[in-house]
């Protein structure tokens, strides 16, 4: 009986299978993504929004308000303002109104609505803003302007 207690029986091809799996992930965790790429599905989850009409029409929205010089972007140490980007941007949500017309619910006829309402009345603040400044560089402010 003691024979039989003393013979163990080890498996070394478990050993070995082992040691090639965690050089498969030590290859794989050591390989870098191409850049702009998460590194992994969550950080890849966590960065992206559902694709939802409401993030369509926000990021839209943020071109426009971009294009305003509303919101600067990223590491921008100016703000530009492009009225002719501004109104192609304004131009697509309301192509994008019209084309989705009768599609929408409730509650996404009354965002973009609210939208093109809102980036319409700041398009208009910065036209006027920019008359106003064409003026003065004529030389032809409020207080030069006569009435007859």
């Amino acid at each position: 009986m003691a024979d039989d207690q003393s013979k163990i029986i080890i498996d070394e091809d478990w050993k070995e299978k082992v040691r090639r799996e965690k050089e498969e992930v030590d290859k794989k965790t050591s390989e870098k993504p191409p850049q702009g790429t998460p590194a992994s599905e969550e950080a890849q989850e966590q960065a992206m929004p559902d694709p939802t009409f409401s993030t369509l029409l926000n990021t839209l929205s943020m071109q426009a308000m971009i294009a305003l010089g509303v919101i600067a972007p990223r590491e921008a140490q100016q703000v530009y303002i492009d009225l002719d980007q501004a109104k192609f941007a304004i131009d697509l949500i309301i192509m994008l109104r019209d084309k989705t017309k009768g599609n929408l619910s409730p509650e996404e006829e009354g965002e973009i609505t609210a939208a093109i309402a809102d980036l319409q009345n700041v398009y208009v603040a910065r036209v006027q803003q920019y008359q106003d400044h064409l003026m003065r560089n004529a030389g032809l402010g409020p207080d030069k302007l006569r009435n007859p």
